[in-house]
């Protein structure tokens, strides 16, 4: 009994031993005994290394590896393996080939999805599943492939030889002796700007007394300006208006009166005038008659000869001391 107990236990672990065994060997192989992977084609013009159970990644992490990569004429045909049966990558949706390092290391499919949440997003399984809004089950993308190092050391070997052909070193030069005579030249520029910014503040400092005169000049210019905007603001009152209308008034008034008076006052000197003409005329016509010269004449003698019976001839040569002496 004991015996036949040991001999079912050994063929027990045996059997379980196969079955592991078979099953590491079939998960190797990229089989999935619960069916829940699913499978999207991605084309490329280069597969750059990628091989059978290499890795797919999204978002760094791994979702997937590589079923199979077939060369067709125009493209290479490569059948990735999802794992996850609810991963959602909303599209649009691109893959391309890269490496595990900058320096190379085995290839591996990324994928990369729109940064945007989906409202709605539906199992990539599923048979309505919206190829228009997320990656499904069956579809088919263009992928690219991601530069290496090679090709950046391709691409700095043939930029090298451009500038070998293009004599790029020559042009260099050129353009370094270049940049040395632009900076002599705006040495000399500064210098010369120095030696004239030392000429304008002498300049500044003569013209300075004349700045003051001149900001004097201007506060005397708007203290006048301040007194004709008052003037000029007081006669536009209408009560400085209305004197002034009332003084030229007066003014008219006053000189029609003065007109009159000197049409008067002429009148009056015009006619006084005239009589000392008259006069005048009168006194020579009697001067110049002889007759009434000698009785002139007469008449003063016989006067004088009146004058001197009457106070004496004493008296009238000194009447003075004639009365001092009437009068003790």
């Amino acid at each position: 009994m004991r015996r036949s107990f040991r001999e079912a236990a050994v063929g027990l672990s045996i059997l379980a031993a196969l079955g592991i065994a078979g099953g590491l060997w079939l998960r190797l192989r990229g089989h999935q005994f619960a069916g829940a992977a699913w499978t999207v084609t991605v084309r490329l013009e280069d597969a750059a290394g990628l091989v059978s159970r290499s890795t797919a990644r999204y978002r760094g992490v791994d979702v997937g590896m590589v079923r199979s990569v077939t060369p067709e004429p125009d493209f290479v045909a490569v059948q990735v393996q999802i794992s996850d049966p609810e991963l959602v990558i909303p599209q649009p949706v691109t893959a391309r080939v890269g490496s595990g390092s900058v320096l190379g290391g085995t290839a591996q499919l990324v994928l990369t999805g729109s940064s945007s949440p989906l409202p709605a997003p539906a199992s990539p399984t599923a048979d309505d599943c919206p190829s228009a809004q997320q990656l499904c089950a069956g579809d088919v993308l263009q992928g690219t492939r991601s530069p290496t190092l090679g090709d950046v050391t391709a691409s700095a070997t043939a930029l090298l030889d451009q500038a070998i052909v293009l004599d790029l070193l020559g042009t260099l030069d050129l353009a370094a002796q270049s940049l040395i005579d632009a900076s002599n030249s705006f040495t000399t520029a500064a210098d010369n700007t120095t030696v004239l910014v030392e000429s304008l503040q002498d300049l500044a400092q003569r013209l300075s007394p004349g700045v003051d005169q001149i900001n004097a000049s201007a506060v005397n210019l708007n203290t006048l300006t301040d007194h004709l905007a008052k003037a000029a603001a007081e006669l536009d009152r209408p009560e400085t208006i209305a004197q002034f209308r009332q003084t030229m008034a007066n003014v008219e008034s006053a000189a029609d009166q003065l007109n009159t008076r000197a049409g008067v006052i002429l009148s009056n000197v015009e006619s006084f005038t005239a009589n000392l003409d008259r006069i005048g005329s009168d006194i020579v016509g009697i001067t110049s008659d002889p007759a009434v010269a000698n009785g002139l004449r007469s008449l003063t003698v016989g006067l004088g000869l009146l004058f001197e019976d009457l106070y004496g001839p004493e008296r009238l040569a000194d009447p003075e001391a004639v009365e001092g002496s009437a009068n003790p």
